[in-house]
């Protein structure tokens, strides 16, 4: 194996080697991924530990799935066995030990964040979809802070978001709720967290066991985890206290939703035998003159942790000055990001459409953007931060792959069933629709909660009809065949997904409607991003396929949250105004300094040119520039406006022009003659002749 750490500068190389407990604060585009992916391989490689005994914890799929592949490359091909997101992560260790937990229900099933909702809205009668998503949000807040029902919560710019009464209503529905999902024999995502937590903390047995299972764990992007992950980490790590977390307040931008980067900034305290921090501050993405933008608006905040950022090429060229337009209206600014597109596209014709990106604060700012680029004939993306939930033949077809993976050969002629697939068997049992009764599902289930044993191998032994054995069988039997067809060495999920559709009979209503045709394609693209067919199999049980930009090649409009992790050659920041960015609402919460974070993550996310829009009237109210836009030095910008407080006194302010072509007035008929007169002149032709 080539060596582990070639092509590590010497801060990467440093936080590879280090002792845990270990806190390494990296920068935008300074290769966190990389440094924490090579410290696991220099785990295995150099030190001897087992890849079973890594605990690897990211907060995407995504993120894990490059994970693996990138420890796969250089392990020949083996990745360690735990790696993924908190929440894959212990509803595996729950599914594994499901025993060790009081009152767990045997099989349980885990419903993702729409069925979670929908369940909510049974029980609180609640059905307009906004407030049950608010009504949800606060619930999910309330619980991953430990607030008991009819508590007052904490103070903070999570909970500060939320009205009192909308707060209340959560807490009172807390008890109807988890009985509901009792009786459903169910988990959700905040299960996963709590659970886990809440049985370490009454059990010192348990939480010794729990925490040997694993001799590291290694966290990304730990300024991100919030009340439940940080008090389920040091539960885990209580044991050894050997914790590496990679992460960067500067980036902390989820305050909103729980999100705590204090946890970052205490690492310290939490691990005092943690040595100083090691900073990764050389940048590999973007120019000199958009990381010392960047670095001017970290400064801006006397709590971050300090670093500073800088070019990977020290002796480059600075890059393009950062430009700064304003237009009269938002209608305007949508024209400007067509003159911008259509210039870089004219002055090189093969650049792609997805090197570049708009990105907003907030959804309105959008709308008048994406009309002007529709408009002009630009293909345009709206990336959203939600997904809509796939179609039931689609969930139906993952469901037939878990069961047929959760099947393993034992003995002579024997078979072990995994307690994982239990959902996905209730699933398979359903669709195709078949002759089984909820009676005889709910005997069969009862008989393997008895026994304690998964559903698959109660099947035999269960008080049940003849018939009703034969019908479940007879599903056992297609997993069989699908797992001995996916079984053959190189198959990618996608080719295993078409094996099960073939197998399970579902090809048909798969190809069949437009909607579920679309879907199901979109599955198998993104299903060969996840790794293995067994990654893919667990990532898809708890609904944790990460969406990635799909279609033809096209600009993106997206969020500023949604832009995290990503990166673009050309990025516009439009709607950079008071009141907007800002937003009015992070004034009066006193959240000031994650709008700021955020800013920064924008800038972060150009490589090579970045370009920032405000304007003048938006929406019939009268705005001036965001006070970020004074944070950057102004040698740093090209047509930099007055400055924040200047704007505030003195509202007109210069016009930049829009570089975008406008329809020439028509002439009257007069000038028409006039026009027609001069042309026939100049050839020296008479007006009234023939060609």
């Amino acid at each position: 194996m080539a060596d582990h750490l070639e092509g590590l500068n010497e801060s990467q190389r440093a936080a590879v080697a280090a002792s845990a407990p270990q806190l390494v604060l990296a920068g935008a585009g300074s290769g966190k991924t990389e440094t924490l992916a090579r410290r696991a391989i220099d785990l295995i490689v150099t030190r001897n530990e087992q890849p079973n005994r890594l605990l690897c914890i990211t907060f995407t799929n995504r993120a894990a799935s490059e994970m693996r592949a990138r420890m796969a490359a250089r392990l020949g091909g083996q990745a360690p066995g735990w790696v993924g997101t908190f929440h894959a992560c212990m509803a595996r260790l729950l599914t594994e030990d499901a025993g060790a937990v009081p009152d767990l229900p045997r099989g349980f099933a885990i419903l993702d964040a729409a069925r979670s909702r929908a369940t909510l809205g049974q029980v609180a009668g609640v059905r307009d979809p906004k407030l049950l998503m608010g009504l949800h949000e606060a619930m999910s807040l309330l619980r991953n802070y430990g607030v008991e029902p009819g508590a007052k919560p904490p103070k903070g710019p999570a909970f500060a978001r939320f009205e009192p009464s909308v707060l209340a209503d959560a807490s009172a529905i807390l008890p109807t709720y988890a009985a509901e999902l009792q009786r459903l024999r169910a988990l959700d995502f905040d299960d996963l967290l709590i659970l886990p937590a809440r049985a370490m903390a009454a059990d010192p047995a348990l939480a010794e066991r729990w925490s040997g299972r694993w001799s590291e764990i290694l966290v990304d992007e730990y300024q991100d985890t919030n009340s439940a992950q940080h008090r389920l980490l040091r539960l885990l790590a209580g044991g050894h206290g050997r914790v590496f977390a990679v992460g960067d307040d500067s980036q902390s931008i989820y305050g909103w939703r729980g999100a705590e980067v204090t946890h970052l900034r205490r690492f310290a305290q939490d691990f005092p035998a943690a040595g100083p921090a090691i900073k990764l501050e050389t940048n590999y993405r973007s120019t000199r003159t958009i990381l010392l933008a960047a670095n001017a608006v970290a400064a801006q905040d006397p709590d971050a942790l300090k670093k500073t950022l800088r070019p990977a090429d020290r002796d480059g060229e600075a890059g393009a000055a950062i430009l700064v337009t304003e237009s009269a209206t938002s209608e305007d600014e949508g024209r400007a990001v067509v003159g911008w597109v259509r210039a870089y596209r004219k002055r090189n014709a093969d650049l792609p459409l997805r090197a570049f990106a708009v990105l907003v604060r907030a959804g309105f700012v959008a709308e008048p953007i994406l009309e002007a680029l529709r408009e002009a004939g630009l293909p345009v993306m709206l990336v959203s931060e939600r997904e809509i939930e796939p179609p039931r033949e689609v969930l139906a077809a993952i469901a037939w792959l878990r069961l047929a993976m959760s099947v393993h050969p034992a003995g002579r002629d024997g078979e072990v069933w995994d307690a994982a697939a239990d959902d996905a068997f209730r699933r398979t049992c359903a669709m195709p629709k078949r002759a089984i009764g909820g009676a005889a599902f709910a005997r069969l289930r009862q008989h393997a909660t008895d026994i304690g044993e998964p559903l698959a191998a109660s099947v035999h032994s269960a008080p049940l009809e003849p018939a009703e054995t034969q019908e479940f069988e007879a599903v056992l039997a297609i997993a069989r065949r699908v797992g001995k067809r996916i079984g053959l060495r190189g198959t990618k999920p996608s080719e295993a997904l078409k094996i099960v559709a073939d197998e399970g009979g579902l090809a048909d209503a798969l190809s069949a409607g437009g909607a579920t045709r679309r879907a199901w394609a979109t599955m198998l693209t993104r299903a060969d991003r996840a790794g293995t067919v067994a990654d893919f199999a667990e990532q898809a049980g708890l609904g944790l396929i990460d969406a990635e930009p799909e279609g033809p090649d096209s600009v993106q409009v997206m969020t500023l949250h949604r832009a995290k992790g990503l990166e673009f050659d050309h990025v516009f920041m439009a709607g950079l105004e008071e009141g907007v960015f800002p937003s009015r609402r992070a004034a009066e919460e006193g959240s000031l300094p994650e709008e700021r974070r955020l800013f920064y993550v924008g800038l972060t996310r150009a490589r090579m040119t970045l370009r920032l829009s405000w304007v003048r009237r938006r929406r019939q109210w009268a705005s001036k520039p965001s006070r970020f836009i004074s944070d950057i030095p102004d040698d740093l910008m090209d047509g930099a406006p007055a400055r924040h407080e200047e704007v505030a006194r003195a509202p007109r302010v210069r016009r930049a022009p829009v570089p975008v072509d406008k329809p020439a007035k028509t002439p009257s008929q007069a000038e028409t003659a006039r026009l027609v007169a001069a042309f026939y002149a100049k050839r020296r032709m008479p007006a009234g002749a023939k060609k």
